[in-house]
């Protein structure tokens, strides 16, 4: 059985976030032999494939085409409720024949530490479900992120839904993986007071 053997700060992409992630990753095993530039992942090999995407699943950025499912949980939950069982027993069958991570998740209500253990046994409780469906377990990898990829501007339960949930990957997935944070929405620039026209300057009394 394949389990996380330890924490990783990552601090080059959220100060003060920690996630759990595969034993013997390495995001730059694979070096730059991709055609997407530097921030491109070869994916030439089975492990190259899997550090490629759990670099991109850390960074935010997962390649939504190797999503088999996104699962949602009920606020501080983590069994897999009778209304997302079906999207996991419509990916039963490709599970069963390929390799998986999958990648836990909460919003960013509590504690980083509580929410690191609720986002591994969220994503637990889905490869548990699996394995009862017929997938092999050994072909699962777990990551748990925590809130590191909460909205923090979530104000109440249900505005941070969309935050606590588990995503299953296909590791197989052979399309370009990018480790780049996830872009976030840039402010927009104040419109000028007058049409073409330029704020006026400010002058000293």
């Amino acid at each position: 059985m394949k389990r996380f053997t330890f924490l990783l700060a990552v601090a080059a992409l959220s100060v003060g976030c920690t996630s759990r992630i595969p034993a013997g990753f390495n995001p730059l095993a694979s070096g730059n032999g991709g055609s997407g530039g530097p921030e491109s992942i070869d994916t030439r090999s089975a492990n190259a494939r899997r550090d490629a995407l759990a670099a991109a699943i850390l960074a935010g950025n997962p390649p939504p085409e190797s999503i088999l499912a996104t699962v949602y949980f009920d606020f501080d939950k983590y069994t897999v409720s009778a209304t997302e069982r079906a999207k996991i027993d419509a990916v039963a069958g490709r599970v069963k024949v390929t390799e998986v991570i999958i990648a836990g998740y909460t919003d960013h209500f509590g504690t980083e530490e509580y929410n690191l253990g609720l986002s591994d046994r969220r994503a637990q409780s889905v490869r548990e479900y699996l394995v009862k469906s017929g997938a092999n377990q050994a072909k699962s990898e777990i990551m748990a992120l925590g809130s590191q990829h909460a909205d923090k501007n979530a104000a109440g339960r249900q505005s941070g839904a969309k935050d606590r949930k588990a995503i299953i990957v296909d590791v197989n997935y052979s399309g370009p993986v990018s480790a780049a944070p996830a872009a976030k929405s840039a402010a927009r620039p104040a419109a000028p007071s007058a049409a073409g026209a330029a704020p006026a300057p400010v002058t000293a009394l």
